[in-house]
């Protein structure tokens, strides 16, 4: 199957409203006779030179020592589940992705948010934060409990969740003046998110609007209606292709101007269709495909490869240098300072993961 998405991709979703460089994105899950179908729209004002990498089950890994809790403990886990990621900065860094279980997660920009100060529990950065519930998470309710025993540490972009398994449960996970704020269930009438808290996108989806246009950054109510308007309106008669009505969602109703990468997963048959600004052709991943075993190299495809249909065939062996430079970029071009010697150190400890016994 091969499916073009529209020339509407480079006018495709997400927000931001920073001048300079920034992150942001919007995100919905659609229930469908056959299974969650979950989009997801990247953002960014700076070119998107990321990489989706095969992430391999039964590997040890442990967070940065300098991210010890107060009792000086590090987080150490195996991966249960393998999984496929588009990272931009790099390995380890996920933005989204989709594991064995048919859990996805999806990260936006939120300047509202504010992360847990310093306490037991070890930490994790957002990157690396996600790909540990993609490791270690089969679905939303074990998602949900990982803030119980691990903390997310304060890092730029400030950033919130939305996180669908394959039961159809969907959670927002954010964290509001430092304290864990979750909605599931019940309590997530609307399974989408933008760039502004839940609560607020719920509270003005439910007035009609926004209180204030300054409250509401890359029209960021709206393109929360939108997603869930176009996903409760999904009839399976009209158009029984759900991924296609999925990627005219991200394109035609949630669409901005600088949107990078649109993404759908088709949670039910575990498989990814996506493209890029700069590669518009659809792309296809299928899990089932692919082979998460510990002990062979590690997998990784530019996210921006010019290719089409299915490209599991495509992915290379990590590359230490391009990983390297990868990182070393988006650092430059988002304005995070960080010496090289912090870069290295960065690269060495992820690099030391392996196999467990």
């Amino acid at each position: 199957m091969r499916m073009h998405i529209p020339t509407l991709l480079c006018y495709s979703l997400l927000i931001c409203v920073l001048v300079g460089p920034s992150q942001a994105c919007t995100s919905f899950c659609m229930d469908t006779p056959d299974g969650p179908v979950f989009g997801y729209n990247l953002d960014l004002f700076i070119p998107a030179d990321g990489h989706v990498f095969i992430n391999q089950r039964g590997m040890a890994k442990e967070s940065f020592p300098s991210q010890a809790g107060t009792k000086g403990d590090t987080l150490k886990w195996i991966s249960k589940y393998g999984s496929v990621t588009f990272n931009l900065v790099g390995r380890e860094w996920a933005n989204t992705g989709m594991n064995e279980a048919g859990l996805v997660i999806s990260n936006m920009e939120l300047l509202a948010s504010e992360f847990p100060a310093r306490d037991e529990r070890p930490a994790l950065p957002i990157g690396p934060w996600a790909q540990y519930v993609l490791d270690t998470c089969g679905s939303v309710q074990e998602a949900v409990h990982v803030d119980s025993k691990m903390r997310i540490e304060d890092s730029t972009p400030p950033v919130h969740y939305l996180i669908a398994d394959a039961e159809g449960n969907c959670a927002s996970i954010e964290w509001m003046e430092g304290k864990f704020v979750c909605h599931t269930g019940k309590d997530l009438p609307v399974k989408a998110m933008s760039n502004m808290p839940y609560a607020r996108a719920l509270a003005a989806y439910k007035r009609g609007g926004p209180r204030w246009w300054w409250s509401n950054p890359g029209r960021s109510a709206q393109r929360f209606a939108a997603a869930h308007t176009r996903s409760v309106s999904y009839d399976a008669d009209q158009e029984p292709d759900a991924v296609k009505y999925a990627f005219g969602t991200l394109v035609e109703a949630v669409s901005a101007p600088h949107t990078k990468w649109s993404i759908v997963y088709d949670i039910a048959k575990r498989e990814i269709w996506y493209g890029t600004v700069v590669s518009r052709p659809v792309k296809h991943i299928s899990l089932e495909k692919m082979d998460f075993a510990c002990g062979g190299p590690l997998q990784m495809q530019d996210v921006n490869a010019g290719l089409e249909g299915d490209v599991e065939t495509f992915f290379t062996p990590y590359d230490h240098d391009i990983n390297l430079e990868t990182f070393r970029t988006f650092c430059r071009r988002y304005g995070h300072e960080i010496s090289e010697g912090e870069i290295i150190g960065v690269m060495k400890h992820i690099e030391s993961f392996e196999c467990a016994d």
